[in-house]
């Protein structure tokens, strides 16, 4: 029976270079998520204990936040401990959920990177960092839908990634572009705004500044 050992969390905002263990292979599949209108990614990987005759204990688990990814990721450290087991016999090999990664309604678009250590060992106090991989997650620009309700439009796109502001134009030939006041409404990980019909031509984009 494996045992669930748990331990808090403790997230860095620096990079910290790390020795694996040899006695746990860890590979994240795949390392890269790409993410748009939702608040958090969850990584899959394989977890092998390479021992054949010891046990590995899972005690715990950290990240480190690289650059401008500490302002806008965090941690969701009950993926790891709600899936990963305690204890990896000699051989034995996890496949599934790892991490997950909240991110920041007003996350912009970008890619971000960051570094997840495994802790454990020989026993339930073992606190020695096993392996660190870097994982990333890719937040590309938004893209605008625009569909009717009733006699009015409604204009949506994904949060995150955040920071876009909604402009309208009448005429395409000048750079009259104006932002729109209206307040954008968050809804099912989609910002929305609903516009009145107007008389005459109107263009709507997105700028991000």
């Amino acid at each position: 029976m494996h045992l669930k050992t748990f331990i808090s969390l403790s997230v860095l905002g620096l990079l910290l270079a790390v020795p694996a263990q040899a006695d746990l292979a860890f590979v994240l599949t795949p390392a890269a998520q790409t993410d748009i209108g939702s608040n958090e990614v969850v990584f899959a990987g394989t977890l092998i204990n390479t021992s054949l005759t010891d046990d590995l204990f899972l005690n715990n688990i950290q990240f480190n936040f690289i650059d401008e990814a500490g302002d806008y990721l965090g941690a969701d450290t009950n993926v790891f401990f709600a899936n990963v087991p305690g204890i990896l016999l000699p051989g034995e090999t996890y496949s599934d959920v790892v991490l997950g990664i909240t991110i920041a309604p007003t996350a912009p678009p970008g890619q971000y990177f960051g570094t997840v250590s495994i802790q454990g060992g020989p026993n339930i106090f073992a606190t020695t960092n096993l392996t660190s991989p870097i994982f990333e997650v890719s937040l590309p620009p938004a893209a605008m839908v625009v569909t009717l309700a009733g006699t009015n439009l409604v204009l949506s796109w994904p949060s995150p990634p955040g920071g876009f502001a909604l402009q309208q134009n009448a005429d395409l030939t000048t750079t009259n572009w104006e932002t729109v006041t209206n307040t954008p409404i968050p809804t099912n990980g989609q910002n929305q705004v609903i516009l009145a019909p107007v008389t005459g031509n109107q263009f709507y984009r997105l700028n991000y500044p």
